[in-house]
């Protein structure tokens, strides 16, 4: 007998509201079956994305409703837009309300940890757009009114460390439910791990000097050595690029290596983690180099810290896409004069839109961005008419 087919869009949208149920055991149950649903979804639309190769229009950074990243990589945005309009969509919304709830932790921190399970399943431009909107009005609220109090800062519960970045949808399958502190534990070691460029603003940004120094020491000591370790299982992990593109990770030194050489080409550069890694900036080394000048160094160590800094991600991701970006650079493609970069580190796309006075070729996000902070539709670099 064949298996039954849910309607997997109506049911993962229809638990949404279940998160903020009066009964904890709901809650937990509601959470866990979210993730196990937007996981299998996600990977049905995966093909259908590959497939369709449709990309995003519009402004890369301009922030979207939760309800966007529904459905995973399969839709376009007009798709998603299409879908939101739809009664089960609504339903999210009720999710980016209890995220926001500072009157009910516990359905506020397994609401972030639903949203999370959608953001890490959804096309790379919709995710960064989303999570643009929470870096301001949403994140720095949960963690400072919701999530802070309950962190054990003081005295972290036994097993905070590696235990702690067992997805948060998995404590609902725990009996009885977990207690506020062991998710607040788990929360927090997702958004560090989910949302690492997010974290490091708020952490910079927005903490009391005694509070800044209280969760470099947490993340030091329960949070930085697992992601470490996920981090190497990922690059081990990793299909193999080739011998013109080895990377290498060792947990001990907090480094990761990666050695690229293209057509006489060498280069070794080594990243650097900071004891509260993410919290703190990834230091970037080039530690061997043969035909790479000075400047065409500085211009690629720029990229890579750029990278580091501001997108959310894994480190294997940003070395992918800063090989992708030398690749194009031996390929005779030019950088976008806006952004600085080849590929663009969110929709993936290569400068196409060149301008017919100085010729020069930007990035569609980067030029619509630039139309619309600057109010101007002109070339940024020689002022013609954009036509």
């Amino acid at each position: 007998m064949p298996a039954v087919q849910l309607p997997a869009a109506a049911a993962i949208a229809s638990l949404s509201p279940l998160i903020g149920a009066r009964s904890s055991p709901v809650r937990f149950g509601a959470l866990a079956l979210f993730e196990r649903l937007q996981s299998a979804e996600a990977e049905a639309g995966a093909a259908a994305a590959s497939e369709e190769g449709a990309e995003e229009e519009g402004d890369a950074d301009e922030p979207l409703p939760l309800r966007f990243l529904f459905g995973g990589a399969a839709q376009t945005v007009a798709g998603r837009r299409a879908a939101a309009d739809g009664e089960a969509m609504v339903a999210l919304d009720r999710l980016e309300e209890l995220m926001g709830d500072a009157a009910d932790a516990e359905a506020r921190m397994l609401a972030w940890s639903a949203a999370l399970a959608l953001l890490a399943h959804a096309r790379p431009t919709a995710a960064a757009r989303v999570s643009a909107g929470w870096k301001h009005s949403g994140l720095p609220g949960f963690l400072n009114e919701t999530l802070l109090p309950l962190l054990p800062l003081a005295r972290p519960p036994p097993g905070s460390g590696a235990a702690s970045l067992a997805a948060p949808t998995s404590l609902g399958e725990s009996d009885p439910p977990p207690g506020a502190a062991e998710v607040a534990v788990a929360v927090f070691a997702a958004l560090l791990s989910r949302v690492p460029a997010l974290a490091r603003h708020w952490y910079t940004s927005e903490l009391s000097r005694a509070a800044h120094a209280a969760v470099a020491r947490y993340t030091e000591l329960h949070v930085t050595p697992a992601l470490l370790r996920r981090e190497a299982e990922a690059i081990s992990a990793a299909p193999s690029s080739g011998d013109d593109f080895v990377v290498k990770a060792s947990i001990g030194a907090r480094s990761v290596t990666a050695t690229y050489s293209y057509e006489g080409t060498y280069m070794q550069i080594v990243l650097r983690l900071d004891r509260a890694h993410p919290l703190r900036a990834v230091e970037v080394e080039c530690t061997q180099r043969a035909g790479v000048s000075d400047a065409r160094w500085r211009k690629w160590q720029r990229t890579i810290s750029t990278m580091l800094l501001a997108q959310n991600g894994s480190l294997r991701d940003a070395l992918a896409l800063f090989k992708e970006n030398v690749d194009r650079v031996f390929e005779g493609v030019e950088e976008c004069p806006i952004c600085y970069a080849i590929v663009h580190g969110t929709t993936r796309q290569l400068p196409k839109l060149s301008c017919r006075t100085c010729h020069n070729k930007f990035h569609a996000a980067c030029l619509y961005k630039w139309f619309s902070s600057s109010q101007k539709s002109s070339c940024p670099l020689c002022q013609t008419a954009w036509g």
